[in-house]
């Protein structure tokens, strides 16, 4: 297969001679995580004072050679494992933060908000404190309401995960960008072109070499709260799921701007996490057994939903799950890139959408979504 290579630059000047090795995360682990900063941490040689020229919020660029995939992330503390001697051998540790890493050191203090779409409000209120050069792009203005608030305190990421919950869209930071999905927009990031299963085939099927399945725990809700900043707490249960198993529940914060949207969000969240046996994924690649082209191609271009293939022990049927990337981590040596993927069923975030191929279909039991 072929082997991934990677470019690392500060500002422009080419740094990845200097690099031993990298440690990559990004976006979260479930749909019911808060959106946290991504983490590019270098290790580089420092025999010779090399970390001596970062200084904080320099700019690297982060690019997967031979596929469309970069990422600007920006210095925020070295770490320097100095040896004795003539200090021969010494490192340093080089870490970066993200775009959202940006946004939870930008601290507001009684910021006016003005009423509107979940999306919209964190595009008009907050795109002015990313730095030169980025920005925040909204895709669609956001399909519920977030409330006014005459004098926000608090960091722009706060605000911006307060109002992704409401949303319950879709996120993701890639180039010089931070891209926010509607929900209804979601149909957007479909139909997917990766597989992940057990051999790699072509450019589009990935090869895990380890896969683990997760059902049961917090995928499975039959009560939820919501607490909006206008109106009482709003609850929904499932009172079939709570007889069979008893309460299984979860509070949600939200910038909901009325007691009916907080409602709305409720049961939506029982409704369509009422199954404890959907499953969720923790995918490992390499590019020792891939071409991962596509898969960056793929990343880059905000197309998560994925198709993964997989079977039960002891049971020959190839079975298949639609899912969507919640966020990925990477660990690159000389020798071999390493990502781990960490998917969330589709089900979570679909809507019915007339003839859609991924969303709903016709005559069949997609309808019923």
């Amino acid at each position: 297969m072929t082997q991934q290579v990677w470019k690392i630059e500060k500002f422009a000047t080419d740094k990845t001679d200097e690099v031993m090795s990298f440690t990559y995360q990004t976006g979260r682990n479930t749909q019911f995580d808060s959106w946290s900063p991504g983490s590019l941490v270098l290790t580089i040689r420092n025999d010779n004072g090399q970390a001596n020229g970062y200084d904080l919020n320099d700019k690297i660029v982060l690019t997967a050679v031979d596929t469309d995939f970069y990422q600007w992330f920006y210095v925020q503390e070295v770490l320097f494992n100095d040896l004795g001697g003539a200090g021969a051998g010494s490192t340093a540790s080089i870490v970066c933060t993200d775009l959202l890493g940006r946004l939870g050191r930008i601290q507001v203090f009684e910021k006016s908000l003005v009423s509107a779409g979940t999306v919209d409000q964190i595009v008009a209120e907050f795109s002015s404190y990313t730095p030169v050069g980025t920005s925040i792009i909204g895709n669609g203005l956001g399909d519920s309401t977030a409330a006014a608030d005459a004098s926000y305190t608090g960091t722009a990421l706060n605000r911006l995960n307060l109002n992704m919950t409401t949303e319950q869209g879709w996120l993701s930071v890639t180039d010089f960008q931070i891209y926010l999905f509607a929900r209804s927009n979601i149909a957007d990031l479909a139909p997917g072109t990766i597989t992940f299963a057990r051999t790699a085939s072509g450019s589009f099927q990935m090869g895990y070499a380890d896969i683990k399945r997760i059902a049961l725990g917090s995928n499975y809700l039959n009560s939820c709260t919501v607490t909006p900043p206008v109106a009482a707490s709003q609850n929904y249960q499932d009172a079939t799921g709570v007889s069979a198993f008893g309460i299984y529940g979860a509070e949600f914060s939200t910038v909901d701007d009325s007691a009916s949207q907080a409602l709305g969000f409720a049961q939506w969240q029982v409704l369509s996490r009422d199954d404890p046996d959907e499953l969720s994924f923790a995918i490992t690649v390499t590019d020792a057994g891939n071409n991962l082209t596509e898969l960056f191609d793929a990343i880059y271009a905000n197309i998560p939903v994925v198709t993964v293939s997989y079977k039960n022990p002891g049971d020959n049927t190839t079975l298949t799950s639609q899912q969507i990337m919640q966020g990925f981590s990477m660990s690159v040596v000389p020798s071999q890139t390493t990502m781990q993927i960490t998917t969330s069923p589709l089900t979570y975030t679909q809507f019915f959408i007339l003839n859609s191929a991924t969303f709903g279909v016709l005559n069949t039991s997609k309808l019923g979504w």
